[in-house]
Formats: C-alpha cells, structure tokens, sequence
C-alpha cells in the first residue's frame, strides 16, 4: 500500500511567534498579576500602580502591547493577536503558567479575549477596566477613524509638544493603530464565554461624557461571564472614578487590584450595576 510522506516545515513555519516587551518585578512573589495598558500607551502607565502590589508580594508582568511602546515592531496590531501573544507570556513566565489579568481601556477588550481563548486553569481571575463597546454601522468607520487619529495627536501635542513630536517620528500611534483601535470600540468583535471569576468595572464621573464609560458597554461584557454573580463576580460602576483612574486614583486603582485578587471587600464606592 503505497504512502506519502508529509512535506517538512519550510523555516516561516518554524519561526516562533514574536514575544512581547514586558517588565518584569518581584519575581519571586507569591502569584502572578498581569497589567495590559490601553491604546497609545504603554507599561510605563503602571508606574504608580505597582509598587503597591510588590509590596504585597506579588510578582508583576506589563507586556507593551503589538504596535506600542517597546513592542512598537510587532505588528499588526489586533485584539485577538494581543491575547494570543500575553496568553504565551503567562505560560512562560507567569508563576506555574497562571496569572491574575488586569486591563484597562483597549486592555479590557484583550483581557475578555485571553480569558475566552487561555487553555482552563490558567487565568485565575480577570479585572476589565473602561471597556467601552459602541457599535456603530460600517459606513461611518472611514470618518471615525481619521477624525479620531487627529483628535488624538491634537489633545497629545497640546500635553506634551516635544514628546508628542518624538512619538509621531518614532511611529507612535499611527493611522493604522488608531483605525484598528477605533474598529475595536465601533465594530466590536462578537464576545464568547468568560469562563473565569470576573471583576467588570465602569468608571462613572459625572464631570463629562469623555471621562466616564459605558455602563451598557460594561453590562453587555458581564453577560458573557459564566456564572454571573452567582459565581462571585460582579459588574460595577464608581461615580468617583475616571477613564483613566489608574494614572488620576492610582491608589485606589492597585487597593482594587489587591481587593479583588485576595477575595476582599471592595471600596465602598463601587456599586453593582444592575
């Protein structure tokens, strides 16, 4: 009986998949939280975050995100190709390939994605901050996207003129990142199951549209993960939080981290969404 033999792997197929730029700190801490960054930033972002977590032994990972940051060569840049990548640095370098997940803004959409897609076992529980999902019909993408691209240059140069000049020289926050970021909240992907303790928060400052979330947003992410409040995890929202808590509350923010983790109280601030 005549057989065939399969053909060898050309070398495109041996090459490994890219591995992100994280920092790395405590490592010899008790378990492992991951921090994933929003859109146009960075790990740096956790600055003020993290100290209070190494101080409670815990052992922190930061990835830069595809397109950001020290990950600014590893392209494109796609929610589901984020997941995949963080999902292999959690198996490498996490404690026992197991991790806490923490992210905020474009983060939490990741962090939804490796908590349906990560292999049972190795999340441990997920935080999804400022996740925000506005559906919008196709045809307005192509004035959402450059009208946004501009905003965002605009609003940076008006913060930090030198720095922002450095970025766009440097292929920071291109056009193409800020399409694909704008799709990711416009034309958002179909959400699977969360099978993993969850904590969905939505930042609800009074002060204005832009730095409060979507609580339908953050009511529609809470829909997929299984168990709901039955199974201890909770959808809640903080009138005294903004968009950016982590940088503008960031006690608060690593308390929260901390709580949850542990299987403590919240703050009392947070309220249930129903």
């Amino acid at each position: 009986m005549a057989t065939s033999t399969p053909p060898k792997p050309t070398g495109a197929q041996l090459e490994p998949p890219p591995e992100l730029f994280y920092q790395v700190h405590n490592p010899t801490g008790k378990e492992t939280i991951l921090l994933i960054h929003g859109a146009c930033g960075s790990s740096i972002g956790w600055r003020e975050v993290i100290p209070a977590l190494i101080e409670k032994d815990y052992h922190i990972l930061a990835p830069d995100l595809p397109s950001h940051g020290n990950s600014l060569s590893i392209q494109p840049f796609t929610v589901e190709y984020s997941a995949k990548l963080i999902i292999n640095l959690i198996i490498k370098y996490a404690k026992n390939s197991r991790a806490h997940v923490v992210g905020l803004s474009l983060g939490a959409h990741i962090t939804a994605c490796i908590a349906e897609q990560a292999a049972p076992g190795t999340i441990q529980s997920i935080i999804a901050a400022g996740y925000n999902n506005i559906p919008r019909s196709r045809y307005l993408i192509p004035l959402i996207a450059p009208t946004s691209y501009v905003l965002h240059h605009l609003v940076s140069f008006a913060q930090g003129p030198s720095k922002e000049v450095a970025q766009v020289l440097n292929g920071e926050a291109s056009y193409g990142l800020i399409a694909e970021v704008a799709r990711v909240i416009f034309q958002p992907r179909a959400l699977g199951e969360i099978p993993v303790k969850s904590l969905v928060i939505c930042a609800g400052s009074k002060d204005n549209w832009i730095t409060r979330d979507n609580s339908e947003s953050s009511k529609k992410l809470f829909e997929m993960v299984v168990g709901g409040k039955e199974g201890g995890s909770r959808v809640v929202v903080h009138d005294g939080i903004k968009h950016a808590w982590h940088v503008l509350s960031p006690e608060l923010f690593s308390q929260t981290v901390l709580n949850w983790v542990r299987g403590e109280p919240l703050d009392s601030g947070f309220q249930d969404i129903e």
